[in-house]
């Protein structure tokens, strides 16, 4: 009754991640995303390492903006999109990810997972990607929330009609299979969208009562999951005390061609 079929010319990462970030530029979106940025300064300064990875549906620069708050030296963002030319930017198929396996300290997954047609691959790439000890963090949102409901009403706009909402369990099952465990879950964006609606002083009120954490209904949460050792003793590649890039000299060769072809 109040499912949306995705339409075929639209069911690609690639294809609405355009729409997802026009919806962004609303006063909902930045309400929303402004409350996802605020809970990730409370998880990111607790991660450390060299390499850091993104994928989502934020522009890039709120993506970088996300990762000065963690502890990591160097952070890279993937899009399938053609951006402007930067280092830290890399234009990517987001089913095949050209990053060194067991080479990142961090992934972060910003709502990659909702909006992708295929969202098994996407998951598995960031695993693999991810040294043992590493950290995904992961922001999706909550279908048990009253956002969540909005969405099935109908409520949430056409874009967010057509994302798929998965419970943190369904990913947690899933991380378990690629050898990931000890998940940390933390829930922000309460009583949204109605909150987006109050005055400033109000809605300060809802993000310092911690009491709502315990209802659980935040409109999204943040999977913190790390990855097993397996009894291995891990030894660092050469590269990460180094200046190469974390993507390939050989990738890179080959967009260089494709760039000038």
């Amino acid at each position: 009754m109040f499912g949306y079929r995705l339409s075929k010319k639209t069911d690609t990462f690639a294809e609405q991640l355009p729409l997802v970030r026009e919806w962004l530029t609303t006063d909902k979106g930045r309400y929303f995303l402004a409350s996802e940025g605020r809970m990730l300064q409370t998880v990111l300064p607790r991660i450390f390492g060299h390499h850091a990875v993104m994928l989502g549906i934020g522009s890039d620069e709120t993506l970088l903006e996300y990762s000065q708050y963690s502890q990591v030296m160097h952070s890279t963002t993937l899009t399938p999109l053609v951006e402007a030319p930067s280092s830290s930017v890399i234009q990517i198929n987001v089913n095949e990810w050209p990053v060194q396996p067991r080479s990142v300290d961090l992934v972060l997954l910003h709502h990659a997972l909702e909006f992708s047609e295929n969202p098994h691959r996407v998951l598995r790439e960031a695993c693999r990607t991810i040294m043992p000890g590493g950290k995904l963090v992961m922001i999706g949102f909550n279908p048990l929330s009253l956002w969540g409901i909005c969405r099935l009403l109908g409520m949430g706009g056409r874009v967010m009609r057509r994302a798929r909402y998965f419970h943190h369990r369904r990913i947690e099952d899933w991380l378990t299979l690629l050898n990931f465990s000890r998940c940390h879950l933390h829930y922000g964006g309460y009583f949204y969208p109605l909150s987006a609606c109050l005055k400033p002083m109000h809605q300060s009120w809802l993000q310092n009562h911690s009491m709502f954490g315990e209802l659980l209904a935040g409109s999204f949460y943040i999977l913190v999951a790390i990855k097993d050792r397996a009894g291995m003793t891990y030894h660092p590649s050469s590269w990460e005390a180094s200046n190469e890039p974390l993507l390939g000299t050989s990738y890179a060769r080959n967009s260089a061609t494709r760039d000038a072809t």
